[in-house]
């Protein structure tokens, strides 16, 4: 890997609590602290940390985060704290919430970068990019609960936060300078995105999806409906089995084994060993006999499943009437931003992020200034600056006014991604 500096920092490994206090007192000192974590979510039924890394201009601290208690780093992550340098903060924050950390004070540079109008976001693509580092990715899938930790593990560690700090010196530079419209830059728009992922991120810590394990599947809503009560079974049994495992139900079973099972409907073990998948690997294969009675089960359900698990699969279908309107107030809000946008000479999601564009066009006609204020993540700064404009774009506007068109793209269903 080629280094941003002629010589790196001195690498430290932190185990015990005495050395944790020394390196966060440290740490403290500093203007800002690069921060990158390591998971094993590849590994395990629910991902915990694993390692941190910190660094400084002088210094990087990897603290293994599997011996060393946790609790003297909340000063240095919290928001008040140094800044920290993290690339995509939501998970991070997520992780570090269910670990007791909250994460506070942050300049995420992926946010910052895709605010800039970078397409491609990703640390490895952006130190190239921006700083012509090539980064060595050897050890991106590596199993981080296995001890001990050694040189080339330490080594790679270093690397994810080594460069954070000339990454956002790069792009810092930009998001402090005037837009092209002469109005201030983008900085106040990073800010307020980064604090509602952090919000986001921290009120997700630690929830586990309601839903039965088979409506979490991708594409379960495209499956024919006498399919459904043998993924349902299918789904419950490799649940069960990767929880006592504690393996990630995929390495069990694949989601696309699951379809191909249900839709094959094997009924003895010669059918099923002729399902690709079904019969791979140990896991799968403890699983077989279970797998036949599941897919009997199922069959013998006859297309039924539980009335509230159907409604889960359902799109929800709303009042033509409302649909409409909710078609038009998205349409007239994409257009304005897309104007302004264009007139600032910025990205899109600097003038409104999608989530709230998308949180804006469920609220209903003629909503105030108020309403607009409370959604989520939109942030003070808007509502001062265009708050008249997006209340003018809920109002519906008169019969045979414009805003109206009837190709306005529809309205996501609840639960779909939002568009970006």
């Amino acid at each position: 890997m080629v280094s941003a500096r002629p010589k790196p920092p001195p690498v430290a490994l932190v185990t015990r609590e005495a050395e944790l206090r020394d390196a966060v007192a440290r740490l403290l000192r500093a203007s800002r602290v690069a921060l990158d974590i390591e998971s094993n979510g590849l590994f395990k039924y629910r991902a915990t940390l694993c390692t941190m890394q910190l660094a400084t201009d002088d210094e990087v601290v990897i603290v293994d985060t599997l011996a060393a208690p946790l609790g003297p780093l909340a000063e240095l992550l919290g928001p008040g704290g140094p800044r920290k340098i993290v690339h995509d903060v939501a998970f991070d924050a997520r992780i570090l919430a269910e670990a007791g950390l909250v994460l506070g004070n942050v300049l995420d540079t992926s946010l910052a970068a895709r605010m800039l109008g970078r397409t491609a976001t990703g640390l490895a693509s952006l130190l190239a990019s921006e700083l012509g580092i090539t980064m060595d990715k050897k050890l991106q899938h590596h199993d981080w609960t296995e001890r001990p930790l050694r040189s080339q593990h330490l080594s790679y560690l270093a690397e994810d936060v080594l460069h954070l700090g000339d990454l956002a010196d790069r792009l810092s530079a930009e998001l402090d300078a005037p837009a092209e419209s002469g109005e201030r830059a983008i900085a106040d728009a990073v800010e307020e995105e980064t604090r509602y992922r952090i919000a986001q991120a921290i009120a997700a810590a630690g929830s586990v999806d309601p839903r039965p394990p088979y409506v979490r599947l991708k594409g379960v809503d495209r499956a024919p409906r006498e399919e459904l009560p043998i993924l349902r079974r299918l789904a419950d049994l490799r649940e069960a089995k990767a929880k006592s495992l504690d393996v990630p139900p995929y390495k069990v079973v694949g989601p696309d084994v699951l379809f191909a099972i249900a839709k094959a409907k094997p009924r003895t073990m010669a059918d099923l060993e002729r399902v690709k998948g079904a019969t791979g690997g140990h896991r799968a294969r403890s699983l077989a006999p279970a797998m036949l009675e599941a897919v009997a089960a199922g069959i013998a359900e006859a297309g039924v499943i539980p009335a509230d698990e159907r409604a889960m699969l359902e799109r929800p279908r709303l009042p033509p009437a409302v649909v409409k309107e909710r078609r038009r107030r998205e349409s007239r809000l994409t257009a304005w931003r897309k104007a302004e946008a264009k007139r600032r000479g910025v990205d899109e999601q600097v003038i409104l992020p999608g989530h709230c564009l998308q949180d804006l066009a469920d609220l209903p006609d003629g909503s105030s200034l108020d309403a607009v204020a409370a959604v989520p993540g939109i942030g003070a700064f808007r509502v001062a600056r265009d708050g008249a404009s997006l209340v003018a774009a809920l109002a519906a506007p008169p019969d045979g006014a414009g805003g109206t068109s009837e190709d306005a793209p529809p309205a996501p269903i609840a639960g779909e991604p939002e568009p970006p």
